[in-house]
């Protein structure tokens, strides 16, 4: 395997990868979390390195009955090769056996397009949960999630969700949505939008997006608002905001609801305002691919105390609070539990880290790729419009994709095409007008790998790649 070297970190890297044979296992769980490769390396009693563990390796000793308070690292360790070629990570070694140096090497591993970046922060709010013994639908975290997320999207009620598409359920329902109403969305998003829309017995109305911001307008609503429409759905399209400011006033103007999907844009502004804050009620998903992550989850934000009640009933089986098992309709079992909310507080405190990281990714991209003939990147935001990064994506000849995607994957890159648009798919066809925009950007987008991982090595491979099957003109 031809493996390109990426960095080299010394000193100041190595505390995180190294671990003695006299530490715990709750310590090397925890370093292994933290460094983002799922692995430490093993030092004895003069400092040699003697072996490798890995976080798969401590899971199947705590599953074979390991105490994880007891036992060391030495009683569990097996001496042997520090330098695993299919290992992202090996330690560089002087004459003494002693590390100085950690090599990350590109392509012993498989590169996913996203993973959750997860903590000791994460683990230890987790097991605090679990300790509780409130494991379900109720508990401190929560409450803690659901009011922090709020305040951080600018909006006075949170109610969490099982995941981020029973909050869009949620939302439309408590809204009143249902058999004969319409609801406008875009036709360029993850097919979610438009399911819950459906599964109310209300009819998506798909319109299409505008080239440069990838989001629905107001304009593209205006024509296609009928009698029958009752709320349109912004989606904030991998992390690109939508004029909210003239949607919401257009909708003010119709009488219509407006519900933001906020799935893909935690942290995105539009006129200095939290994406989220200009709606009726705004949904965030919080799957494991999402700028933060509860693993499944999602939450619906509002002003309106009212709506946040009803949502709150409707999401516990239509059960009203001062009356245990007293159903005045049928409900929903959409909770969250406290398990998944203690990992989100964790993610909510870590999100600027995230947002900084992400955007520092796309720029190194933009930096590396943007002058290779057929790569885009998306188009500058107009002014007010303040993005984040998702994943960073760009757009390559439609004719090329194939190729780049299966180049990437020898290369143990996961590169993955943009959603179709809900248009050109059978189970949306008739709900669409004419969506040229859409149809290109489904056409010709692709996700690039978004982590901590990609680093400057990792995105000059990328674009080597990129460079050999586009200069070959695809071939």
């Amino acid at each position: 395997m031809n493996l390109h070297v990426a960095s080299i970190e010394a000193e100041a890297g190595i505390a995180g990868f190294v671990c003695r044979a006299t530490d715990s296992m709750w310590t090397a769980i925890e370093r292994a979390l933290d460094n983002g490769y799922g692995l430490v390396f093993v030092t004895g009693s003069s400092g040699e390195a003697v072996a490798r563990l890995t976080l798969q390796e401590l899971r199947e000793a705590i599953r074979a009955g390991v105490h994880l308070g007891h036992a060391t690292l030495g009683d569990i360790a097996r001496p042997g090769d520090l330098n695993d070629p299919a290992s992202p990570v090996a330690p560089i070694l002087d004459a003494r056996r002693h590390i100085v140096g950690i090599e990350k090497r590109q392509g012993a591993a498989l590169l996913p397009v996203a993973e959750p970046d997860l903590s000791h922060a994460e683990l230890r709010n987790l097991l605090d949960a679990f300790l509780s013994t409130w494991i379900s639908s109720t508990g401190d975290y929560i409450t803690r999630f659901e009011s922090g997320f709020a305040a951080r999207t600018g909006m006075s009620h949170g109610v969490a969700t099982s995941n981020g598409t029973v909050s869009l359920h949620l939302a439309l329902a408590a809204l009143g949505i249902g058999p004969g109403d319409e609801v406008i969305v875009p036709d360029l998003t993850f097919a979610a939008s438009a399911n819950v829309v459906i599964h109310l017995g209300a009819t998506p109305v798909l319109v299409d997006v505008d080239p440069q911001t990838w989001c629905i307008t107001p304009e593209a609503i205006e024509r296609a608002v009928t009698p029958r429409t009752r709320a349109v759905m912004p989606v904030h399209v991998f992390g690109r905001p939508a004029p909210m400011a003239e949607i919401r006033d257009l909708a003010l103007r119709h009488g219509l609801y407006v519900v933001e999907d906020c799935a893909e844009a935690h942290g995105a502004q539009y006129d200095g305002q939290p994406v989220g804050s200009f709606s009726d009620v705004a949904s965030f998903s919080f799957f494991a691919n999402k700028i933060i992550t509860t693993g499944e989850g999602g939450i619906c934000v509002t002003r309106n105390p009212d709506l946040a009640l009803r949502m709150r009933m409707l999401r516990d089986h239509g059960m009203r609070p001062e009356r245990r098992y007293w159903h005045e309709e049928a409900g929903y079992n959409f909770r969250m539990t406290n398990l998944q909310a203690s990992i989100g507080c964790a993610q909510l405190e870590r999100m600027d880290a995230f947002l900084d990281m992400r955007r520092k990714v796309h720029e190194a991209y933009e930096a590396a790729l943007g002058g290779l003939p057929g790569v885009d990147f998306p188009p500058p935001m107009p002014p007010r419009h303040e993005p984040v990064t998702w994943f960073s994506c760009a757009l390559v000849p439609a004719e090329a994709r194939p190729k780049l995607i299966q180049a990437c994957k020898q290369a143990n890159i996961d590169l993955r095409p943009f959603f179709h648009g809900l248009s050109s798919m059978p189970a949306y066809r008739h709900y669409a007008r004419k969506c040229p925009a859409s149809a290109r950007l489904s056409a010709c987008g692709v996700n690039l790998p978004t982590s901590r991982k990609v680093d400057g090595g990792m995105v000059e491979r990328i674009a080597g790649i990129f460079a050999g099957v586009l200069e070959a003109g695809g071939s």
